[in-house]
């Protein structure tokens, strides 16, 4: 399974009280969300994906990471909850986080952003 879509269907069973399971997208948010500001919504994006586990002139895993882009709404609450049960729900179900570039504010619309990397190991047959 892609990784972005592994992470996308994971976040949408976190029942998140500040996240609608339909603001959660992979790759592109649409055209009718850019400038919506009333509620908080998920960019999830490819990164990479490695070749792990050689041998046998084969490979045995692939590595996969992603990441989490995260607007907030600007009303939302303090994230700090939010974003700990997201870590939480990532680790628990085989993903590693590897980094985070702390919270920003868009200059145009004022919304905090957060934005995570996530990797998953997935061994192959």
């Amino acid at each position: 399974m892609l990784a972005t879509k592994r992470a996308k269907e994971l976040i949408q069973t976190g029942n998140f009280k500040n996240v609608d399971a339909d603001a959660v997208y992979i790759g592109v948010i649409p055209q009718s969300e850019i400038t919506r500001t009333d509620r908080t919504i998920i960019l999830i994006t490819d990164v990479r994906t490695d070749l792990a586990l050689d041998g046998n002139l084969d490979f045995h895993a692939l590595d996969k990471e992603v990441e989490v882009q995260i607007f907030y709404a600007l009303n939302a609450d303090d994230p700090d909850e939010f974003e700990t049960s997201l870590i939480h729900l990532f680790v628990r179900n085989g993903w590693t986080m590897l980094d985070n570039h702390g919270h920003t504010v868009d200059p145009k619309t004022y919304q905090v952003t957060q934005t995570y990397y996530f990797d998953y190991f997935e061994i192959k047959k």
